[in-house]
């Protein structure tokens, strides 16, 4: 089965332009989602929020609602994954991101570590933008022991 999910690491700055629109109370029409992509191009570049300025999303009204007024999103860590597989006797196989995935190899060059998510989430830690899409990975079900 091939899955996405958001990465809460590399949202980082796409939660904290949430939570600004929702300090602010803007709205998702489209008067005030031109307004707040104002409000948020004239922060300065100093302000973490502004990176959400270099996603293209954020340039077309009806993405950039669903990119920062998405009603409900979920967001996960690499340990969060790794537990929901382990309870759903679940296993991963891979990433189907081949950019991240050569990364990864020159950082950790063993063979097994390509999956294996602890050694991926210390790569996530060290660049965070690496799921800035989302993960994407493939998993397969684990045989059930007889009891």
């Amino acid at each position: 089965m091939i899955v996405g999910l958001y990465s809460k690491q590399a949202r980082r700055d796409i939660t904290a332009a949430r939570n600004f629109i929702n300090e602010r109370g803007y709205l998702a029409n489209v008067e005030d989602i031109r307004r707040c992509r104002q409000d948020i191009m004239s922060l300065g570049d100093y302000a973490a929020i502004r990176n959400v300025a270099k996603l293209p999303d954020f340039f077309s009204t009806s993405e950039c609602r669903d990119l920062l007024f998405h009603v409900q999103e979920h967001q996960f860590t690499l340990p969060e994954i790794m537990n929901f597989l382990a309870e759903n006797n679940l296993e991963f196989c891979c990433f189907d991101n081949s950019l991240s995935i050569e990364k990864f190899k020159l950082r950790f060059p063993e063979e097994a570590a390509a999956t294996d998510l602890g050694l991926w989430h210390v790569f996530e830690t060290e660049n965070p933008d690496t799921f800035l899409e989302m993960y994407q990975f493939q998993v397969m079900s684990l045989p059930r022991l007889a009891a």
